[in-house]
């Protein structure tokens, strides 16, 4: 249902720029926040992400529709992030990033959730930018292996072993960190991303 939509939109927004708003509408959030969680930057967020949809609309003309556009979208995304980073060369802060949302039985147990969910927002961003952005595709943006593996251009398999080297590499930070069992907080799928969000 979402691909066909977007397939539509796709079509129109190539002949009108207003169906483009729309489309554009449709993911402007999910792309603000997985930019925010790249660079740990609002400001850069922001504008990386009007970069981004810019470029997708000039590209929107060689776009083939029987594709997927979210995966292509992360593409650009992702390409945008990581040439940003390394001219920026900063180190991310992204302590609040993963703030804890939702309300909790006890203080003691909101306090606890809330600084794992720090621990992880700062070992993700010491990650460097594509095994960063493969975490955050996968356990934030919950993207398929197979739409994760379009978005960076490789096969199957290589996507699944650079997300299993990224969980890996975000384990021992975590430990590092002191995390108790970070092997449950990088569980697949929804249970990560509830951790993450």
């Amino acid at each position: 249902m979402q691909q066909q939509l977007d397939e539509i939109l796709i079509e129109e927004a190539k002949q009108d720029p207003e169906a483009f708003g729309v489309l554009a509408q449709r993911y402007q959030d999910r792309l603000f926040n997985f930019l925010y969680r790249m660079t740990g930057n609002r400001h850069d967020a922001e504008d990386l992400a009007q970069e981004v949809l810019i470029r997708v609309y000039r590209a929107l003309p060689r776009f083939r529709t029987e594709a997927p556009f979210r995966p292509w979208l992360y593409k650009i995304a992702t390409n945008v992030a990581i040439n940003h980073l390394k001219a920026k060369r900063a180190t991310v802060p992204i302590d609040d990033v993963f703030a804890a949302s939702g309300s909790f039985n006890s203080p003691e147990l909101s306090a606890e959730i809330h600084e794992t969910q720090r621990a992880i927002g700062r070992a993700i961003s010491e990650m460097p930018e594509n095994y960063r952005a493969v975490i955050l595709m996968r356990h934030i943006e919950e993207l398929s292996y197979e739409e994760i593996a379009q978005a960076l251009e490789v096969p199957l398999g290589t996507a699944k072993v650079r997300l299993h080297r990224a969980r890996l590499m975000l384990q021992e930070k975590l430990v590092a960190q002191g995390v108790k069992d970070p092997s449950h907080e990088l569980s697949d799928r929804s249970e990560t991303a509830s951790t993450l969000s």
